[in-house]
């Protein structure tokens, strides 16, 4: 997973490969409005063993965790709706959810609290 992250008037983004969009969007909606999001979810993903599963509910994205993988999916993906869309015509969700690694993410988050030390 390929990641970068710049810092600019003291703002810290991160951009991720495209496959990764997803894991970029949650730390720059969900983690520099609430810095605490980062350790929570560092922790959590250190702690996990074999077999267990939990997730991170915020205000945009929600993580799923387990000892494997980590999935990132936008919150609004979770609505369901009744709407037709025109022949040819689906929803674009490919910045919305992402996959990677447990140990992807836990050098992911470790990465950005390097940076910023």
């Amino acid at each position: 997973m390929d990641f970068q992250f710049t810092s600019h008037l003291g703002n810290i983004t991160a951009k991720c490969s495209m496959e990764h969009i997803a894991l970029a969007n949650w730390f720059n909606t969900e983690v520099r409005s609430n810095p605490q999001a980062i350790l929570t979810a560092l922790s959590t993903a250190q702690q996990l063993t074999e077999n267990q599963e939990t997730r991170l509910i915020g205000t945009e994205y929600t993580l799923f965790l387990n000892a494997d993988e980590v999935m990132v999916r936008a919150n609004n993906l979770m609505m369901e709706s009744d709407e037709i869309l025109e022949e040819d015509f689906h929803y674009y969700d490919e910045e919305s959810i992402a996959f990677c690694g447990t140990p992807d993410f836990i050098h992911f988050l470790k990465s950005y609290l390097d940076f910023i030390a």
